[in-house]
C-alpha cells in the first residue's frame, strides 16, 4: 500500500474515532442526568404540575376580630315617659281642640266633656294637660262617650323613646342590661339603629311564655317617633379577639370539624379545628388556626388540591 492511500485510511479512522467519542459523551450526559434527579442531586428544573387541573378558589385571612350571636324580634316605639289624661266627670266629648302630634303646656286645655243629662243645662267640662308634652294618643272622637276612668289623652316626649320587645324565655339565660341591639325600620330599611337593654322584666309572661325587654337608643333621631314598629336584632352572644369564618368554610370530615388552608406549593391542607358562637352566616374558630392562616372560603377543593387564589395572577399565594 502507497503512502497516499495509508494517509487516507488513517483519517478516516480518527473521524469515526471522533464521531463515536462524541456519541458517547452524549448518551453519558443524558443518563448521568437522569440518575442524578433520581436521587435528589442538582439537576434541571422540574416543570411544575399541570395548571390545568388548578382550582380557583377564595380565601380569608385570620386576623382576630369580633362575632355576635343575634336573635330577630319585633318592637314597638314609644315615649319612656308617658302620661295619661283622664276626664275629670263623665260624659259625651264634644269638642277637642288638639291633634296627635301637637305640644302642650300643663294646664293646657286639651278637650271639653258634656257630662248634663237630656233636658238638663249643658256644662262643658275641660280636660286640661297635666303635664307639658307631646300628645302621643287621642282615642277618642267627639261624640263618643267616656268615663273618668277612660284616658282621653296620652302626653309624653318625642326626645325621650324607648323600645319595647318581647324576648323568648328560651334566650332568658341570655339577658342583661346593657346588650346590644340594631333597629331596622319600614321608613328606613337600609339604615340601622343601635340601641341597648336599658331594662328587664323579672317576669316571664305566662300567656306568651316571653320575658319583656326595654331598649335606650344610643342616639336620637327625629325619624324614630313614638308608635313605630321596629325589627331588632339582639345581641346575646358576642366574642371578640377570636378567628371567624364563614359557615361554608366549615366540612366535616371523620365526624370532625375541618377547614381547607392554603399551605406550601399552593396545596390545599385539611385542618382540624373547635367552633364556637355562630350566627346566620359567621362561626367563631376556637382552636385549630393561626394568624395570618388562609382559609379557603369557596372552591371545591380535597386534601393537596393545587389552587390558584382569585384574583391572583400566579399560583403563588400572597
Amino acid at each position: 500500500m502507497d503512502s497516499s492511500k495509508k494517509n487516507d485510511l488513517i483519517g478516516k479512522i480518527i473521524v469515526i474515532a471522533l464521531i463515536a467519542i462524541f456519541v458517547a459523551v452524549g448518551i453519558f450526559s443524558m443518563v448521568g442526568t437522569s440518575n442524578t434527579a433520581g436521587m435528589g442531586m442538582p439537576s434541571a428544573r422540574v416543570a411544575p404540575q399541570n395548571k390545568a387541573n388548578t382550582v380557583t378558589v377564595s380565601v380569608k385571612a385570620m386576623i382576630p376580630e369580633t362575632i355576635q350571636r343575634t336573635v330577630l324580634l319585633n318592637g314597638n316605639i314609644s315615649s319612656k315617659v308617658e302620661t295619661n289624661i283622664y276626664p275629670d266627670t263623665s260624659g259625651k266629648v264634644t269638642n277637642i281642640l288638639k291633634t296627635v302630634g301637637e305640644s302642650v303646656y300643663k294646664g293646657e286645655i286639651i278637650a271639653y266633656v258634656d257630662p248634663s243629662k237630656p233636658g238638663s243645662a249643658y256644662a262643658a267640662s275641660p280636660v286640661k294637660a297635666t303635664v307639658a308634652g307631646t300628645i302621643i294618643q287621642l282615642p277618642y272622637n267627639i261624640g263618643d262617650t267616656i268615663s273618668t276612668n277612660n284616658s282621653l289623652a296620652v302626653i309624653g316626649s318625642l326626645k325621650d323613646l324607648e323600645v319595647t320587645v318581647n324576648v323568648s324565655e328560651k334566650y332568658s339565660s341570655y339577658l342583661k342590661i346593657g346588650l346590644p341591639a340594631y333597629l331596622s325600620l319600614i321608613s328606613a330599611p337600609e339604615e340601622k339603629f343601635t340601641a341597648r337593654v336599658s331594662s328587664i322584666s323579672p317576669v316571664v309572661n305566662i300567656d306568651s311564655r316571653s320575658q319583656q325587654i326595654k331598649l335606650t337608643l344610643d342616639q336620637k333621631d327625629e325619624r324614630i317617633k313614638p308608635g313605630m314598629f321596629a325589627q331588632v336584632r339582639l345581641v346575646i352572644q358576642e366574642e371578640k379577639n377570636t378567628f371567624v369564618v364563614p359557615q361554608k368554610a366549615i366540612k366535616t370530615y371523620n365526624d370532625e370539624s375541618t377547614v381547607f388552608v392554603v399551605a406550601d406549593q399552593n396545596m390545599a391542607q385539611r385542618k382540624v379545628v373547635t367552633t364556637g358562637i355562630s350566627n346566620d352566616s359567621e362561626i367563631q374558630i376556637t382552636f385549630g388556626l393561626q394568624e395570618g392562616d388562609l382559609v379557603i372560603t369557596a372552591g371545591s377543593v380535597t386534601q393537596g388540591s393545587l389552587i390558584k387564589i382569585a384574583g391572583s395572577s400566579s399560583l403563588q399565594a400572597n
